[in-house]
């Protein structure tokens, strides 16, 4: 009876864990991200933009997301948080809808260009990069089969 008393609380453990992480992969989030990080860094690679644009503090707004059995406390699993594109991606939608999901171009939704100033800016917003940096998400977006940016001009909004 103990076996199986131990077995079910390691169980219900692993199955805590493993649903730690959505599995963004293959989505129109993961569509989306893309883009962003391709505006953000001019490549493709997940990897690439965590270590661009993802530090501690950005990973830790974001909830911390962790592997299945990792410690979101433990200091290694940022690390290895960063070296795996489904949790860069939960890290990066986790960052995002942490400003509760602020419409930052003030058209009434919360999409993928509210995520690329959030991602670039935090809740203030602001402006992307540049016009190369623009370019390149309408090229990914136009790509992917996502709206794209019309303009880069803030408009006023109020974090919660």
């Amino acid at each position: 009876m103990k076996i199986v008393i131990a077995f079910l609380i390691v169980s219900i453990s692993f199955v805590q864990d493993s649903e730690q992480l959505q599995n963004l992969l293959n989505t129109k989030m993961h569509k989306c991200i893309e883009c962003l990080c391709h505006a953000r860094t001019g490549c493709y690679n997940r990897i690439t933009c965590a270590n661009y644009s993802i530090n501690r503090s950005y990973w830790e707004t974001a909830g911390s997301p962790s592997l299945p059995g990792d410690d979101p406390d433990d200091e290694r699993s940022y690390t290895k948080c960063m070296q795996n594109e489904n949790c860069i991606l939960n890290t990066i939608v986790g960052y995002t809808s942490s400003f509760n999901n602020l419409d930052c171009n003030c058209d009434g939704l919360y999409d993928c260009q509210d995520m690329l100033k959030l991602h670039l800016s935090g809740d203030k917003c602001g402006e992307i990069m540049n016009q190369y940096s623009m370019d390149r998400f309408n090229n990914c977006a136009a790509r992917n089969g996502l709206p794209r940016l019309s303009s880069n001009e803030k408009c006023k909004v109020e974090a919660e």
